[in-house]
């Protein structure tokens, strides 16, 4: 006969049989977990094992596993954080936005908010079509309507979601959103650096946790890489125009192709220009996986924690589950007063003066106006 462990969950207990895996026996025995593909690839039912033997659903935190691949071997306690609930909800396309040659901001209006993460996707499929998964971002400039939930969409010949967006996905289409889900989401009160690196259309989950990290916090130390083919591709500059406005940020963009534009833009990966880690850095990335595991390597040799979700393009290149910005920045900024959040929350007609700017820059880093 089996032996019967007694599994604690959060402070709820319940039998599970030695062997079982432990989000199936949870979810039998009633108890709330977050998951999404079971298959050991989201990371979305990832928790911290407070105590006791487990078999399997390792991840390069040793006291954190994969709840869909770990086996119950003995008495355990286990917690797992507070995310906000999955739901389903229907929509429709409010606006497609050009970001870049082939990046499009897809805007979908719900009837209500959902509440999520910054940092967490959402499972998205637009009425005859499959369903994609992409992370929902904030809008890159302002002023801007906040209301509909935002997407950035890369888009490839041949995609069969992304090549319609435009056409036969416009403004109207019904969509249905399911989520959300992740574990790659800000973790509030953290007193540390954060470093953010992205690459391609990762920085819609990155750019989302720029934000909310600034706002929690606007003096904080803020590392941003982020990384594009061509600088053409960087269509992400209005945002890093709003967060080099903060006196903790450095800004590090990256282009793979050479450029002779300007000396702001660096070459090759945005890796190659992660800063030295301390064991109390944070980082997060979301892009390219060969990036993503390279940035999760480096953090990990430093014993620093990292937070990534797959960006694993789906068969078609869709991702699925898995020229002006700084000199004038850092003169102006010096002479300024230290920003409050009402700098954040409204127009400031500076990063429009700004972004022109780019192509004599030489730094994206804001200094202090002590």
């Amino acid at each position: 006969m089996s032996k019967i462990c007694t599994v604690q969950v959060n402070g709820e207990k319940f039998s599970a049989y030695c062997g079982d895996i432990l989000l199936d026996a949870a979810l039998a025995n009633g108890i709330e977990m977050p998951h999404d593909c079971r298959s050991g690839y989201c990371g979305t039912c990832s928790v911290r094992v407070v105590s006791g033997r487990f078999f399997g659903g390792q991840t390069d935190d040793p006291e954190v596993v994969q709840a869909c691949r770990c086996r119950v071997v003995s008495d355990m306690s286990i917690q797992v954080e507070k995310v906000p609930e999955v739901v389903e909800v229907s929509g429709h396309v409010s606006s497609l936005v050009q970001r870049a040659a082939d990046v499009v901001e897809v805007c979908i209006r719900l009837p209500q908010p959902v509440p999520y993460f910054a940092g967490q996707y959402f499972s998205v499929q637009f009425r005859g079509f499959p369903a994609r998964c992409f992370s929902p971002t904030v809008p890159l400039a302002w002023p801007s309507d906040t209301e509909p939930l935002r997407f950035h969409v890369r888009q490839l010949p041949g995609g069969r979601v992304s090549s319609a967006l435009g056409s036969k996905i416009a403004n109207g289409h019904r969509v249905k959103l399911t989520g959300p889900f992740g574990a790659a989401y800000l973790r509030p009160g953290h007193s540390g650096r954060l470093v953010l690196v992205a690459s391609g259309t990762g920085f819609a989950p990155i750019w989302s946790i720029a934000e909310a990290a600034i706002r929690e916090r606007p003096q904080r130390e803020l590392v941003l890489i982020v990384g594009a083919r061509t600088i053409n591709s960087l269509y992400m500059i209005p945002a890093l125009c709003r967060l080099a406005l903060f006196p903790g940020v450095t800004i590090v963009p990256v282009v793979l192709e050479r450029q002779s534009m300007t000396r702001a833009v660096h070459e090759g990966r945005p890796t190659d220009y992660m800063p030295a880690l301390l064991p109390t850095d944070v980082v997060y990335a979301a892009g390219a996986p060969p990036m993503v595991d390279a940035a999760a390597r480096k953090a990990k040799a430093a014993g620093a924690r990292c937070f990534s979700d797959p960006f694993e393009p789906s068969h078609d290149g869709t991702p699925g589950l898995l020229s002006r910005a700084a000199d004038w920045l850092a003169t102006e900024l010096q002479a300024s007063p230290p920003l409050s959040m009402a700098d954040w929350t409204f127009e400031d007609p500076r990063t429009e003066e700004a972004i022109p700017a780019l192509a004599g820059a030489s730094s994206l880093r804001a200094r202090p106006a002590y």
